[in-house]
């Protein structure tokens, strides 16, 4: 224990007398530990917030298809089969399609890209985040086909530079037909705003109706709907009666002509897409470790080249060719935990900065920090395994006649 103490004080004696040299090798360390923390810290805080509104939405979320190759005669679904489910399946809290389209939206800032949405009023509960100012449109603004629309807040400040949006008019465009909107809603943000955060894409959710009554586009039947039922736990039976009812309505019993769309295999799609970009973002940053481990090395080797007539010195006092070793792998060691501690905390503080700045509460795993910290000392370690191996095979009489 004395002797690794020894091994301790000499490395941190050497690294204090070459300070400039010591902190340009753990350079490279301190940006990779500091990439591979903020990267996974954040990443798993905006994978978790995404996950969490997206189970909190799929929960009571029933997705209705037909597959038409499994009948003779194609069904399409109407007004009167969501009226019907509303109707007779217990535990049903709304029932609409969902058609998007892309066009433009003016407002006071400008003109904007819009992602515009329709449905009936039962959309309001097709995502999770709530209403914060204003109302959704009414069963009596889908059946009237009124003029109204709801955005939700960076749609707002990006549109008027304020959330304080309601009753105001936007000139909304889709398929080359231009009609102004009255806002009557604001929606607050959803994990997913942060992508279009910077971007000149809006989202607007306006009645299904009004795209064909002031859009002249055609919605009277349907292939596919949503059935948002009142809790997830009630889903299950809510989507096999739904069936049942529509099977008998369109005389398909039993033929599979009806089916149910599963939300948490898209969830599941969602996650192993977020995850892939993780690890290879984790990699990239990863190279720049290795980038600093060869810098090590570099490093180390002019060590050994100018305190050859030390090693020399040391080996004809009777040290032995592993204390060598072990001396240069302690030092080499020491500068990259170093390194790694300092890129723990610029990582750590990053994380929370960033995601302060971008919405999202980054995720700082204990297991992250303390991999972080291990893979920086076994860094040094085998990048300094060459030159200690070097500075140990230096034969004393050699080592004392350098210059």
């Amino acid at each position: 224990m004395a002797q690794a103490w020894e091994y301790i004080k000499i490395a941190l004696m050497n690294i204090r007398s070459n300070k400039g040299r010591s902190i340009l090798t753990m350079l490279g360390i301190i940006i990779g530990i500091t990439s591979v923390i903020m990267i996974i810290s954040i990443g798993d805080g905006v994978k978790g917030q995404v996950n969490d509104e997206l189970n909190a939405m799929a929960g009571g979320l029933i997705g209705i298809y037909v597959n038409n190759e499994h009948s003779e005669e194609e069904v399409y679904f109407d007004s009167d089969d969501f009226e019907a489910i509303k109707e007779k399946v217990p535990g049903v809290k709304g029932v609409t399609p969902v058609y998007t389209m892309y066009g433009s939206a003016i407002g006071k800032k400008g003109e904007f890209t819009a992602y515009a949405s329709g449905g009936t009023e039962s959309m309001e509960f097709y995502q999770s985040e709530p209403i914060i100012a204003g109302h959704y449109f009414t069963a009596s603004d889908y059946y009237s086909g009124n003029k109204v629309c709801v955005v939700p807040e960076q749609a707002a400040k990006k549109m008027f530079g304020t959330t304080d949006v309601v009753g105001l008019t936007i000139e909304v465009t889709l398929y080359g037909t231009t009609q102004d909107l009255r806002i009557v809603g604001v929606r607050q943000d959803s994990a997913a705003a942060m992508f279009s955060m910077y971007g000149d894409m809006i989202n607007i959710e306006l009645p299904l109706s009004v795209l064909s009554a002031s859009y002249g586009l055609y919605f009277g039947e349907f292939t596919d709907f949503m059935i948002i039922s009142d809790s997830p736990a009630e889903s299950v039976q809510v989507a096999q009666s739904s069936i049942n009812l529509l099977e008998g309505r369109h005389n398909v019993r039993g033929k599979g002509v009806i089916q149910v769309q599963n939300m948490q295999d898209q969830i599941s799609e969602i996650n192993s897409v977020l995850g892939s970009i993780s690890i290879f973002v984790v990699i990239v940053a990863a190279i720049s470790l290795l980038v600093g481990g060869i810098g090590v090395m570099n490093i180390m080797l002019v060590s050994v080249t100018e305190r050859t007539r030390e090693i020399g010195i040391r080996k004809s006092l009777g040290a032995r060719t592993g204390s060598i070793l072990l001396q240069f792998l302690s030092e080499s060691a020491i500068i990259t935990l170093l390194g790694g501690i300092i890129g723990i905390i610029l990582g750590v503080t990053g994380a929370i900065l960033i995601g302060g700045v971008i919405g999202f509460s980054a995720r700082i795993q204990p297991s992250t920090v303390l991999i972080a910290s291990l893979f920086s000392a076994g860094v040094g370690i085998f990048f300094g395994i060459y030159p200690a191996r070097k500075a140990a095979k230096l034969s004393p009489i050699e080592a004392l006649r350098h210059e």
